[in-house]
């Protein structure tokens, strides 16, 4: 499903019921983040919509529509992209700092070999969330919600 914002008075309730039975079931966690990209790829930096339902994250982009990116990007046809992974492929998640996920995303560096942002680093850059899956990929974020983003992926004791 493409999803085009055509009026104000399309109703976000209608979508997100659409999008539950999409999915199969109801949506759970729900922030704003941005897909940097993954590890060895290609940077994105797509924004959309990261959820749960179940024990499956998904996130969607939507289309950028603003008059500065019409006026500084070619005209190009907007490609959704749709992504998900199970909870279960999740090796871990950690905060690094943008310009180490921007490095690991081109292939300059392993994603094994990123470092947690320290506390300081927090406020000299906006951390990025690393999600390193059971297939040694990392999928990059720049999550609103990040502190109930990681929560979502703490192993219970």
């Amino acid at each position: 499903m493409q999803w085009l914002r055509k009026s104000r008075d399309e109703d976000p309730a209608e979508f997100w019921r659409q999008t539950a039975e999409k999915r199969g079931g109801a949506i759970g966690f729900l922030t704003y983040a941005s897909l940097m990209g993954r590890s060895s790829d290609q940077v994105l930096d797509l924004p959309g919509l990261l959820y749960t339902v179940g024990d499956t994250i998904w996130f969607e982009d939507f289309e950028r529509d603003n008059w500065l990116s019409r006026l500084i990007s070619s005209r190009k046809q907007f490609e959704k992209t749709e992504l998900s992974f199970e909870k279960t492929a999740v090796r871990y998640t950690r905060l690094v700092s943008r310009s180490a996920a921007a490095r690991c995303i081109i292939g300059a560096l392993s994603a094994e070999k990123l470092s947690s942002v320290t506390f300081l680093g927090r406020f000299i850059s906006t951390p990025i969330a690393q999600v390193a899956l059971t297939d040694d990929s990392s999928l990059f974020f720049d999550v609103m919600r990040r502190k109930e983003f990681l929560a979502l992926f703490a192993k219970e004791k």
